[in-house]
């Protein structure tokens, strides 16, 4: 008994597992890891070192320089982009792509960072890396209340803690956290008048307040630990303490300073919900879980809390699980039309016996591929979800093929389970073959080495595992049901396709001349019309949420930024179509959304989140904000941006200048924006290179102060106890330790005609004013620097106009900057989506090798022939012929979906070729001529090729008129080429097989004879 034989024989062990195997499908289906998207590799790094005091210039010198040095030293390390602004740098860190130990590489810059630290100056702080960025906070709560912030930060942080004890939280995040400082506010004439100074009051209550242990003494066989008075208890024990005089006498502290228990001063960044002020609580879930019943968890115990603290107001800014919830609701729905559909025109045109037999595939194929998925360790999102929607109609190819073939033997009398064995033989290597070169052509999804790539991972390992699933169940399953219920047909609807296909086989023989050229100057002409196709990255997203961006010029004051983005609120809150509003004063908002870029401590800037009534009332708002802001706040630069799909990017288009001087750097900016800005699709035009900040700068006069006994820092020290507060030790009655700190009541607020009048307390006890010390002057310094790979750097960045493409802008400004005169020693290069897209593209095309290997060695031990394989790999440009005139129709742009699309095009269009000429090869093995081949061959493959595109046409069309952008430029790319390429495919394959193996059939007869 042959192998064929024993698969038909054990009908029930087969058919049995098919069906557990989809049982335990469905168990999957119910128990998997649930999230809206696919998780982007942990390639970015935040490493943030503080310098105080210190100018961009010398920090950009003395912290940065070295830092970027040695992190120029990990091999691993792809970009190095820093923000230098007074008193901080912040670094991006961007990995290369693929790592095989992504912790290592971490590891390594760590060490490095460690490395820079020992060339900081003393006083730089250590450079802190934070390699998590990815880890996005999938609810965003918004704690407000009547109370002070201090009192509601302290109930914020309680609820951290009882979301912390839930069992799929990772981490939580306390959003515009205030702080908390002790703050003893001093009057310099009070201070003058007793003959007391800052510095004085300072060494005496550092000395009060010290950890010092008492050690411990035995008694009674025990040990008894000794613990004395040394730390303060409570402010009113700070205020309490006694402050010896100069002149031997005790006075409480209260009595000479106020004080008291705040907030953080000055404030470095604030929250807003719906105009309230608020804390906000980021609440990160743990990876690999079901994200939609982590929200379920999450809002019980949000109610919990409501209960427990009435007098506060529980906010949700945002809160991922719906809309986890609502878009796999949404591509399930689109799975399941798309079962209806295909399993329809099954029925249609196959009939009934037929058709349910294929049918009946497709929902067991589709389960054992989610179960297989399952145990890989799959997560259901969109990307993995719209495979299977992708796959729904390529799976019955082979299906078609086999129950077919049955049928046809059957209808010429011979036994069912005979036709199925006879089948089973002559199918399995050919469809093997066919499903190879299918699984050949998405090997460049499958290795493509980019983080885009990473992104869309999922949708090629999907389809490979379905339609490797497809064949193993064709040449079983199929099979085994086709021999146990078809019978000798009657029906018609065969030969109707029949007689279509005849016509093609009798066209394709006698005007094969014309159909070819004809078919190249259509391939030709779809080519030339690419010029016209937009290009975009990746489409927007369909949220109804949008960012409004607000800044300032560098330097400003956070209060500043504060009442501007307090008046746009206020309007945004009026508005009918918006439904929450929620504002992160002095940094970007939380990472509710998985590609959002991360910009902390940034002290000029204002994100406002717009939650809108739905996705239409987005732009409507994003060109209401332009206005607004342009003619209310002109002093202000506005970003209005939707949430974007695909990997982060600052901005969807960008111009980088790149050199060393900087005022050679704003020149070239300003030239690149002017012309950027003549655009009519670009939007919000903009430079990140600030005006630069003015600067009061003390020159200390060294020999002046060496007269007083004075050194340098002594002078520093006045000051700054005046202005930002020395800081006397730490109060440690609560968990943290809270800073305590001595000033002038002014603070931040001091008069500036007044710090010349500064008190510098000398050894000998007589102040002497800082006008003796030090001359001022005021300089112009900049503000921020910005520096890529170790060379400064400016970036121009527009948003694009609503319907415009970078394509368009980028295309309009390149000749633009070529005719530029940009100073000497600056040089330009593009950001944003042209190069997110060509380094997307070129990690499918460095792949694309190895698949053509794959793909012509596959059809070289079918058909041991050169000409059938060239045959067969002219058809994949015939795909170009719909996909082009399919964009500019649906009036979608190209983009990196819809080259997946045409990646999966070429798989489908391959596959048909096979099966047409593997039918003629068979016929002519039968004793046909090579005419009678080919009419044959066309006559009976057109039918399943014809089921195959529509299967496959009409399980996309949910994809194509789905509510989400992602997909339609796929989907439509593959309807159009399919529907294109399979017409061309019946003529043109006949008709090349045709021209390029008449002689070699002529050889074969001459050598028969």
């Amino acid at each position: 008994m042959s192998v064929y034989e024993r698969l038909v024989e054990q009908r029930r062990v087969i058919l049995g597992t098919a069906v557990l195997v989809s049982l335990i499908g469905i168990v999957a289906a119910t128990t998997m890891p649930r999230q809206e998207d696919p998780q982007i590799p942990d390639h970015w790094g935040l490493v943030v070192t503080m310098f105080p005091g210190a100018d961009a210039e010398k920090v950009e010198r003395l912290v940065v320089h070295p830092l970027e040095e040695h992190l120029a030293e990990v091999h691993e390390i792809k970009h190095v982009v820093t923000t230098i602004r007074s008193g901080t740098a912040i670094t991006l860190v961007e990995l290369r792509f693929p790592l095989d130990d992504v912790n290592h590489a971490w590891d390594e810059v760590r060490r490095s960072l460690a490395k820079a630290k020992r060339e900081f100056p003393e006083s730089a702080g250590e450079p802190i890396l934070d390699e998590k960025l990815q880890d996005h906070e999938s609810v965003v709560l918004a704690v407000s209340g009547p109370m002070d912030p201090v009192t509601l930060a302290d109930i914020a942080e309680a609820m951290k803690k009882e979301f912390l004890s839930l069992r799929d939280v990772s981490r939580v995040k306390v959003i515009a956290d205030p702080g908390e400082q002790i703050t003893i506010e001093f009057d310099d004439s009070v201070l003058r008048r007793l003959g007391v100074d800052p510095l004085l009051l300072k060494g005496q209550l550092s000395a009060r307040n010290l950890t010092i242990p008492g050690g411990s003494i035995k008694l009674g066989g025990k040990k008894i630990v000794l613990r004395l008075n040394d730390e303060f208890e409570s402010a009113k024990d700070i205020a309490s303490t006694p402050i010896v005089l100069p002149s031997g006498a005790g006075i409480p502290l209260g009595e000479l300073a106020k004080v008291r228990r705040g907030p953080d001063e000055p404030a470095s960044v604030k929250m807003r919900f719906d105009g309230k002020s608020a804390i906000g609580l980021g609440i990160i879930p743990r990876k690999g879980i079901n994200v939609v019943g982590f929200g379920e968890t999450v809002r019980k115990k949000v109610e919990e809390l409501r209960s427990r603290y009435p007098e506060v107001e529980i906010g949700e800014t945002a809160f991922q699980p719906d809309r986890v919830r609502a878009r796999l609701l949404n591509l399930g729905s689109s799975l399941l039309l798309s079962v209806m559909t295909v399993g329809g025109v099954l029925l249609l045109f196959m009939g009934l016996r037929l058709g349910l037999i294929v049918a009946s595939i497709v929902p067991m194929v589709g389960l054992t591929s989610l179960a297989i998925y399952y145990w890989g360790g799959g997560v259901l999102q969109q990307i993995s979800i719209a495979a299977f929607v992708i796959a729904l109609g390529m799976l019955v190819d082979n299906a078609i093929v086999v129950s077919e073939s049955v049928q046809g033997l059957i209808d010429q009398g011979l036994d069912p389970k005979r036709a199925a064995i006879q089948v089973i033989r002559e199918l399995a290597l050919p469809l093997a073959a066919a499903t190879g070169t299918t699984l050949a052509a998405f090997l460049p999804m499958l290795l493509a080495q980019s983080v885009t790539g990473e992104f869309t991972r999922a949708l090629p390992v999907i389809i490979m595992v379905t339609l490797t699933v497809s064949y193993v169940f064709a040449v079983s399953v199929t099979a085994i049901l086709s021999s146990s219920f078809l019978k000798r047909s009657t029906e018609t609807k065969e030969s109707r396709f029949r007689e279509l296909g005849a016509f093609l086989g009798r066209l394709s023989l006698n005007h094969y001349g014309a159909i070819l050229i004809a078919a190249g100057l259509l391939v030709a002409g779809s080519l030339g019309a690419t010029g016209f196709v937009d290009r975009r990255f990746f489409p927007g997203s369909d949220r109804n949420q949008l960012i409004v961006e607000l800044k300032l010029p560098e330097g400003a004051h956070l209060s500043e930024i504060d009442a501007a983005a307090a008046k746009v609120e206020a309007k945004l809150t009026a508005r009918p179509d918006v439904v929450s509003v929620a504002a992160f004063i002095g940094r970007s908002a939380p990472q509710f959304y998985y590609n959002l870029p991360r910009l902390p401590e940034s002290p000029h800037l204002a994100q406002i989140v717009v939650t809108t009534v739905d996705n239409e009332s987005v732009e409507p708002v994003i060109r209401w904000s332009r206005e607004y802001v342009r003619n209310e706040l002109p002093e202000a630069e506005v970003v209005g941006r939707r949430l974007q799909q695909g990997p982060p990017l600052d901005a969807p288009f960008e111009v980088r200048v790149l050199g060393w001087d900087l005022a050679d750097l704003s020149t070239a900016a300003d030239m690149v924006m002017a012309g950027l800005k003549s655009i009519p699709q670009a939007a919000d035009v903009r430079h990140n290179m600030g005006v630069g900040v003015p600067t009061i700068h003390f020159r200390i006069d060294d020999a002046a102060a060496a007269r007083h006994g004075l050194s340098r820092s002594d002078v520093a020290l006045a000051v700054q106890g005046r202005v930002r507060g020395l800081e006397v030790g730490k109060f440690r009655a609560g968990e943290d330790p809270v800073p305590i700190l001595i000033r002038s009541k002014a603070g931040e607020n001091y008069p500036a005609e007044d710090l010349h009048s500064i008190d510098v307390a000398t050894t000998g006890g007589k102040p002497v004013p800082l006008a003796q010390l030090a001359r001022s002057d005021i300089e112009w310094l900049p503000a921020v620097i910005h520096h890529r790979n170790g060379k400064r750097a400016v970036t121009v960045s527009a948003q694009l106009a609503e319907g415009a493409t970078y394509s368009r802008i980028l295309k309009a400004l390149k000749p633009k900057i070529a005719a530029m005169n940009l100073p000497k020693g600056v040089y330009v290069e593009y950001g944003g989506e042209a190069e997110s897209s060509d380094e997307a593209n070129a990690g499918m095309f460095k792949a694309l090798p190895v698949a053509l290997v794959v793909l012509i060695v596959i059809l070289l031990v079918e058909f041991n022939s050169f000409r059938r394989v060239a045959i067969i790999l002219v058809t994949v440009p015939l795909a170009a012929t719909g996909v082009v005139p399919g964009l500019l129709i649906s009036g979608e742009a190209f983009g990196f979906m819809s080259l997946l699309g045409i990646f999966s095009l070429a798989g489908v269009v391959v596959n048909n070729a096979i099966v047409l000429i593997d039918r003629i090869e068979i016929c002519r093995s039968m004793g046909a001529d090579l005419s009678q081949a080919i009419a044959e061959a066309v006559t009976m493959r057109t039918r399943p090729i014809l089921l195959t595109t529509a299967t496959t046409v009409f399980g996309l069309l949910p994809l194509a008129l789905s509510t989400s952008n992602l997909w339609p430029p796929l989907a439509w790319a593959m309807i159009s080429g399919l529907t294109a390429s399979t017409g061309l495919t019946l003529l043109v394959v006949p008709s090349l097989y045709r021209v390029m193996c008449a002689r070699e059939v002529t050889r074969q007869l001459e050598a028969a004879t």
